[in-house]
Formats: C-alpha cells, sequence, structure tokens
C-alpha cells in the first residue's frame, strides 16, 4: 500500500510539473523581472523599410509636362496608374528598376520616400516644369508558423506592431511559447533570427515591437504538454482519475476470493 501511495505522489508531481501552465507562462505585457527580461528602448523605434532585390513598386506620376507631346508620351502614367498588379516595377538583381524613359534606376536600399524624390528629379530634369510622384510597395505581406494561425497576411498600415500582426493572424494557442518568439526577417547579407519574449512589457518602443514586410513570425510548442492538459482543473480531474483507478487495481489485488 505504501508503495503505490508513494508512486501516486511521484506521478503527480510530474503532472504539475510538466502540463500546469500558469498565467506567468501566459500573460503579456508583464513587467520585468523574476525570469521576465528587459529590453532598452530604441529611439526611433523602427526604421523605415529600404527595399532589396525581389520587392515590387507600385508607382504613381502627376506630371506637368513642357509641352503637349511631352503630355501625350506621358498618359500611360495617369494618377491611376498602379492600380493594377502587372503594372508593378519588379526590382531587379542589380538593384535596378527599369522606368520607361528615364531607364535603369537604381533603388536598392532606399526607402519609398527616397525614391519618390529621386524620380520627382529626374522627370523635373528631364521632361517636366512641376510634378509628383508617389512610391508604394507592393508585396506588403508577413507571414506566420507555428503554436498560431499559420497564413500570409496583409500589412495593412505603415507601421503594423508584434501585437496587431498575431490580432490579425490569429490567437497564440495555449502551449505556444511566448517567451521565446522568433522573427525571421530576410537582409541582403543573408537571414537573420530575432528571438525575444513576447510576456515583457519592455518590449514595446523595442526593436522587436514593429514588423516588416516579408517578415516570418515562428511561435514555437512548449516542452510543457501532456495529454492536452492545459489548466489546473484539467490536471486535477487526470489525476484524480488515475488515484481512483490505482486504488480499485489495489483493491482486486489484495482482495481475498
Amino acid at each position: 500500500m505504501k508503495r503505490i501511495i508513494i508512486s501516486m505522489i511521484v506521478v503527480l508531481q510530474m503532472l504539475f510539473l510538466t502540463s500546469c501552465l500558469t498565467t506567468r507562462d501566459t500573460n503579456l505585457l508583464q513587467k520585468p523581472g523574476l525570469g521576465i527580461p528587459s529590453y532598452p528602448k530604441v529611439n526611433p523605434p523602427i526604421e523605415d523599410y529600404r527595399v532589396k532585390f525581389g520587392d515590387q513598386l507600385n508607382i504613381i506620376l502627376t506630371i506637368n509636362p513642357l509641352d503637349q507631346s511631352t503630355s501625350r508620351l506621358f498618359s500611360f502614367f495617369s494618377s491611376t496608374y498602379g492600380a493594377d498588379d502587372m503594372r508593378n516595377f519588379p526590382i531587379r538583381t542589380d538593384g535596378t528598376i527599369y522606368f520607361p524613359y528615364l531607364g535603369d534606376i537604381y533603388v536598392k536600399g532606399k526607402t519609398t520616400f527616397e525614391i519618390q524624390q529621386l524620380l520627382e528629379k529626374r522627370f523635373v530634369e528631364g521632361f517636366a516644369t512641376d510634378c509628383m510622384v508617389r512610391v508604394f510597395l507592393a508585396n506588403r505581406y508577413y507571414s506566420m508558423i507555428g503554436e498560431t494561425g499559420s497564413g500570409r497576411f496583409p500589412i495593412e498600415k505603415e507601421q503594423m506592431t508584434i501585437f496587431q500582426a498575431l490580432g490579425q493572424g490569429g490567437s497564440i494557442m495555449p502551449y505556444g511559447d511566448r517567451k521565446n518568439v522568433k522573427i525571421i526577417r530576410q537582409m541582403d547579407g543573408g537571414t537573420m533570427i530575432k528571438s525575444f519574449d513576447l510576456r515583457s512589457r519592455d518590449i514595446v518602443n523595442s526593436e522587436f515591437y514593429y514588423i516588416q514586410p516579408n517578415d516570418i513570425i515562428y511561435i514555437q510548442p512548449l516542452g510543457k504538454q501532456f495529454l492536452g492538459l492545459n489548466s489546473f482543473w484539467s490536471v486535477f480531474g487526470f489525476a484524480s482519475s488515475l488515484i481512483s483507478f490505482g486504488f480499485m487495481i489495489y483493491g482486486f489485488a489484495t482482495y481475498k476470493w
């Protein structure tokens, strides 16, 4: 009897250590300390996105030409240009785009605002006394994988936070590891992986707070899951059933037939 009781206690300890999640494991924006890290504040918290090979640009041109012939030349580039995805300007391996009548223009490593200024300067120098150019990044998407809603989602605003991205993609599952969230980001020099603790409130205004186009957010699973138990009461119910079953087996074993 004593051996069975000891075995039951050991099993219960294992269950509580490996199965039960606490609010410390799952709550977000917690104060740093007791295992929750702090992160330095970055000012500004995000740099403007700089385009690279594989990106595509939408360019809208409004121009005041020098003469009617120039006006007819650029009639194709109306204020509605860029509405059709087939008219995107892809950034080639050498970092350039080809813009009709302007030729190859090097844009790699520039922000959309810097590209806009460059195009306006080129148009004023060669074709027009006045013009306005608007440049948009066409491939504004991010992806999510792991213990959350998986898929590819649009970035619908200039700056999207990690919380907005997770809210749009789907909530983190109970056994998603909030302590070790990863963002996989393609850089000019290769792939960079950023790891951070989503539970810390210090990620606000840190380098981890905003996502960029083409980011992949990965929520890996915790190692605590056991038989799908994710709360104290589910563990308690399972343990109670286990103890009852143990005593039933013991009763059968010791019963004098």
